[in-house]
């Protein structure tokens, strides 16, 4: 009934208001016309008057001045819904520009099935929304600016909102200024859980319900000139509250959580623009917190159901609160040049040295486990914390381009990334094995990281024709890392790791005929030590990419992509597999402009199987994860003719994703949108959403939600 209400508002309205508005718009345009020509009459020069009889017999008829045109249709602006008005005066020329649209509208809702998901995944709520708005600002004759656009999108309720501004005066300043709003909700009952349904273990014990926040902005000064220094300042910030549970030994109990964290960055720098030569430096420097606190206002039993030792585990009160505060700075550096006419040159530098210093406080009382001796039953343990860390990073690049005549190009390229992280920390643990009698540890420690990657390519590229491009190289990565070794190994404290493979890379770009173009990229890498057990290995990356322009407003692509790594260390034994092929289709007749098809499809596959020691007993089990899925989507514009001077727009269409493997799940989002005209000012839309979700195996997960929404859009 309330989409029924959507459609026929407008309707009604656009039936009613069309003799009216046309009559109205024929006075306005002949009220319009003779102001005009008052103006311009007003506007020209005195001539000597001649004798009245001489005037009568030689003035000739009074010309039509150029900027009075006659009742004509003429195109209507971008985003009018495709109608058409009879009178569209232009500007003159001497007053400012101000124009734009405001979109407000309303939304209801009628959902079935899991909130908690339908939040985690949509999270759109019903109300009057500012769905959109874009205001631009041209004046002609002002010191200050020449052109100011402003965008906002969703404001209102929605969860993720957006504003931009941009001022531009020319030769003198450009300023960029964002911000977004985010909801980020999670509560996805059966995230990363092993429990059976029904118990405690199989809903999601870690959620969150927090707002991100996030400000940027640039001024640059003398843009277009050959020097334009510039200043940023940006600002991020999230809170909001969830649940995460509190590790102990043995259990682990779901407490409520406060968030609270915060970015502020200053940077500022210079642009350098010659013919040959461009540069920036820039130095900036950041400040960030982050807040955990963690708590519980009752007595718990935790996620373990069973007796421990003949005593039931509990938690009579728990707190953690978790402080980081930091600061870095960073300096950057890009150039490029062209000394010559056959060479090109770039590099970038970027060098940082961020600090931290963390404090935790932690406070458990009730009946829990020593975490020092498991056959020890305590009272509470109360721990603090004080550590701090220095990670100095320095990364670069640097590339050469040089071209060998006119078909024959060498390029040579070159990365590093260095960083290493030193850390110290104290623990002061307190044991309470009685309400009076307790017992102090301190602990010391340190930890150190290094790490450090190398990237070396050089291929050559040959334009053997205009139809065929080819090119062929080698590429060697290479690299070394220091981290603290596992408690599962007996050996040295420190573990010394090796990175470091090297394969082939080539590619093509051919033009059988006109408006065909295939382009294949081909990498073979032979891995021969690697960090991580998951990192890359022996791998191969295939890429097809085909375009087609067929007639004249017909574009058809496909893609094909294809990832294998393999580990056949007997230690690992990890196996992994990637593709998907996808193909889109656009069909644009007249440029779009009566109909529009827009299709795309695509089909992927993950296989993915590796070895891993299970916690008890350290034996080892094979993971095996495998997943197929299908995705697709569809839309279809076409304009309405409603009457001979104006029209209106529909689109209609959706999308779908299907999945099958370790974890079935069906996502369907069909869509339709239906904008009338009703003025030259005012057009009315009409908006209906579908998002259903169903899983074969998690069938608690589903939610199906019908989405209305009616507004009016006002044309400035």
């Amino acid at each position: 009934m309330r989409f029924l209400l959507a459609i026929a508002l407008p309707l009604a309205l656009l039936a009613e208001g069309a003799p009216i508005q046309k009559e109205a718009h024929r006075r306005t345009a002949a009220i319009t016309a003779k102001k005009k020509l008052r103006k311009v009459r007003a506007a020209k020069p005195l001539a000597s008057a001649p004798a009245p009889a001489a005037a009568e017999k030689t003035a000739p008829a009074e010309p039509k001045p150029a900027d009075v045109t006659e009742a004509q249709p003429q195109q209507a602006p971008a985003g009018s819904g495709g109608r058409k008005w009879e009178v569209n005066p232009e500007p003159t020329g001497t007053e400012s520009v101000f124009g734009g649209h405001i979109d407000i509208g309303a939304r209801w809702i009628t959902r079935s099935g899991d909130f908690n998901t339908y939040r985690s995944l949509v999270n759109l709520s019903q109300g009057t929304r500012l769905t959109n708005a874009e205001l631009r600002l041209e004046p002609t004759d002002s010191k200050l600016l020449d052109s100011g656009l402003l965008t906002m999108t969703a404001w209102g309720g929605d969860p993720y909102n957006t504003a931009r501004l941009d001022m531009v005066k020319r030769g003198l300043y450009r300023l960029n200024s964002t911000y977004s709003n985010i909801a980020m909700f999670n509560a996805l009952p059966s995230f990363a859980n092993i429990g059976r349904p029904g118990s405690p273990l199989f809903f999601n014990q870690r959620t969150m319900d927090t707002r991100i926040r996030n400000y940027d902005n640039e001024l640059t000064l003398f843009p277009g000139r050959r020097v334009m220094p510039y200043i940023g300042f940006s600002r991020n910030t999230s809170y909001g509250t969830g649940i995460t549970p509190l590790v102990l030994e043995l259990n682990e109990y779901p407490l409520r959580n406060v968030i609270a964290w915060s970015l502020y960055e200053v940077r500022g720098g210079i642009r350098v623009e010659l013919n040959r030569f461009h540069a920036t430096l820039e130095q900036g420097g950041r400040r960030f917190s982050d807040d955990q606190f963690v708590y519980s206002t009752e007595t718990l039993r935790g996620n373990r159901s069973t007796p421990y030792l003949g005593q039931i585990l509990s938690l009579a009160q728990g707190s953690q609160l978790y402080r980081i505060r930091g600061e870095a700075e960073h300096t950057r550096a890009l150039v490029t040049a062209s000394p010559f006419s056959w060479l090109d040159l770039s590099g970038s530098f970027i060098r940082s040295r961020p600090k931290t210093y963390s404090e935790l406080n932690q406070l458990q009382r009730g009946n829990v486990v020593d975490p020092n001796n498991p056959l020890l039953l305590l009272t509470g343990t109360t721990d603090y914390f004080f550590g701090n860390a220095t990670m100095p990073h320095v990364s670069g690049s640097a590339a050469a381009e040089a071209r060998l005549g006119s078909r024959i190009r060498i390029r040579e390229s070159w990365e590093t990334d260095r960083f290493h992280t030193t850390g110290l920390n104290t623990l002061r643990s307190i044991q309470f094995f009685t309400p009076t009698t307790s017992a102090t540890l301190t602990l010391t420690g340190s930890e150190r990281l290094e790490v450090s990657r190398h990237r070396q390519q050089i291929e050559a590229i040959w334009d053997v024709g205009r139809q065929l491009t080819i090119r062929g190289g080698h590429r060697y990565e290479w690299g070394r890392s220091l981290m603290k070794a596992s408690s599962y190994s007996a050996g040295a404290p420190y573990d010394r790791l090796e990175m470091e493979r090297q394969g082939g890379v080539f590619g093509f770009v051919l033009r059988p005929v006109q408006r065909v173009t295939l382009t294949g990229d081909l990498e073979f890498i032979d891995g021969i030590k690697t960090y991580y057990r998951t990192g890359l290995y022996d791998h191969t990356r295939l890429r097809f990419q085909t375009r087609f322009q067929l007639p004249k407003s017909l574009f058809f692509n496909a893609n094909y992509n294809r990832l294998t790594n393999e580990n056949p260390n007997p230690d690992v034994r990890f196996w992994y597999e990637a593709d998907a092929i996808s193909g889109s289709l656009q069909w644009l007749p007249g440029g779009g402009r009566n109909f529009a098809v827009i299709a795309e499809y695509q089909r992927s596959k993950v296989w993915s199987d590796i070895d891993f020691l299970y916690p008890l007993g350290l034996f080892p089990v094979a993971s095996n994860y495998r997943d197929y899925a299908h995705t697709g989507t569809m839309l279809i514009d076409m304009r309405l003719p409603l009457a001979r001077n104006y029209s209106g727009r529909l689109t209609a269409g959706g999308s779908f994703v299907t999945t099958s493997g370790v974890r079935p799940t069906d996502y369907y989002q069909p869509q339709g949108r239906l904008v009338l005209p009703v003025t030259q000012k005012m057009e009315f839309f009409s908006e209906y959403r579908y998002f259903g979700l169903s899983q074969t195996i998690y069938v608690f997960e589903g939610f199906r939600t019908h989405m209305y929404m009616g507004g009016v859009r006002l044309l400035m």
